[in-house]
């Protein structure tokens, strides 16, 4: 069994080569460089022949066969139906030597993971209300499209000129659809909400740990101090301080969704 595996990896490994820089996919997209690899798809910086553009173009892995097609169509399907300035327009999908591939606009930035991780860059209070304030905007549209993001994490948030990019529909799904069970047995760390259908509150929730995340951007533990709860450890405004229980589950929650959410957001924006 475990020569198997090992098999299977260094099969993995030649059949998921990135593409060289200079290679041009689907007759039009030429590329500039590797972007990143997940663990279903590749995304290249590209240039579009025909327009010039630059553009962000998705390979589905070729190791992961079907279900790395099936997730990028399915993201493909959930971009079409997005129209907002803070989500990156779905441009093109295509298929090639029975590799699936999709285009969308390129949002040229850094992502707050690699402001917080390279830059160490950290925020305030009120800055990072401001950022997850922005960021209901598109997580608002997603949620009245009928869709969840399902993955509002800081590597999947880019910074330009101070506005925040909502990035990486991959596992994006319909409201009320449950996770891919294919998914499930591949993922080690599933919470257990994503047994349920999808709803809006899971993404409320990602929004809760993006904003705990960016607040212990600025904090710094004591010397000798032993590990304690964030409530203990973070010195918040007591409004920021339930906001953040609430959105974690151990409060109610928003029953007014992301809508609720954002009017709570500007409140307390006005009071730091």
């Amino acid at each position: 069994m475990e020569l198997e595996r090992s098999w299977q990896r260094l099969i993995g490994l030649f059949a998921d080569r990135p593409g060289r820089q200079g290679i041009i996919i689907g007759d039009r997209y030429v590329i500039r460089e590797l972007l990143g690899m997940g663990s279903y798809g590749l995304t290249y910086l590209c240039v579009d022949q025909q327009t010039g553009r630059e553009v962000a173009l998705k390979e589905s892995k070729p190791s992961k066969g079907r279900l790395a097609a099936r997730l990028l169509s399915r993201e493909a399907d959930v971009l079409q139906h997005l129209h907002h300035p803070a989500i990156p327009k779905l441009l093109d999908t295509f298929n090639v030597r029975r590799r699936n591939y999709m285009v969308t606009e390129y949002v040229r930035g850094q992502t707050l993971e690699q402001l917080i991780f390279e830059e160490g860059q950290q925020y305030t209070e009120r800055e990072c209300l401001e950022l997850a304030c922005q960021l209901l905007s598109p997580v608002a549209h997603v949620h009245q499209q009928g869709f969840i993001h399902g993955d509002i994490r800081i590597p999947n948030v880019i910074v330009r000129e101070g506005r925040v990019h909502l990035i990486d529909f991959g596992l994006a799904r319909r409201l009320g659809e449950p996770l891919l069970p294919e998914l499930k047995r591949r993922m080690k760390d599933v919470p257990e909400l994503e047994d349920e259908p999808a709803i809006p509150d899971q993404d409320l929730q990602d929004i809760g740990h993006f904003l705990l995340f960016m607040l212990y951007s600025a904090y710094e533990p004591q010397k000798g101090s032993a590990p304690a709860s964030w409530q203990e450890e973070l010195q918040l405004t007591p409004a920021l301080h339930e906001m953040l229980e609430r959105l974690l589950g151990l409060r109610p929650g928003y029953e007014g969704g992301a809508g609720e959410l954002q009017r709570e957001m500007d409140r307390l924006r006005a009071l730091l």
